[in-house]
């Protein structure tokens, strides 16, 4: 695949809303329904390189984190507001730029003041990682 045919969007994939913040410096990021749930994606680029010209871990560990709390709201919305409380990521294999990433989420369980989700990134080759976490619900007004 060509550098520059690389760099157009999936077809059919959609521009993800609400990238705000942190997630901002990494997209754009794109998503898909599918039968299953949603699948996010990102075209890696030079942005996400490490010195050693692979995408850098924390890279990958970003985008897992937007997989996963988009995949928590897919399931308990908008309402109410929760926060990250802990993210793991296993590194299986590298990724590289001009390439896309995709991730897959479900929420595997919820209470009343926390959510855990799992998930995995993934090329069109290879898995590239398992990510997962935790996430708590605030205090009403914070």
């Amino acid at each position: 695949m060509s550098s520059s045919s690389a760099r157009e969007p999936r077809p059919r994939l959609k521009l993800a809303d609400r990238q705000l913040g942190h997630s901002s410096h990494i997209g754009p990021c794109y998503e898909i329904r599918l039968e299953h749930g949603m699948r996010r994606a990102l075209l890696l680029d030079v942005r996400h390189l490490n010195p050693q010209g692979v995408v850098a871990g924390g890279a990958l560990a970003s985008f897992g984190e937007f997989v996963l709390e988009r995949g928590l709201r897919d399931e308990v919305g908008e309402e109410p507001v929760y926060a990250s409380i802990e993210l793991s990521c296993q590194f299986l294999a590298a990724a590289f730029a001009n390439r896309w990433i995709y991730g897959e989420a479900h929420v595997l369980r919820r209470t009343r003041e926390l959510v855990f989700a799992a998930g995995e990134i993934f090329d069109a080759q290879r898995r590239i990682a398992f990510i997962s976490g935790i996430w708590k619900r605030l205090a009403e007004g914070v």
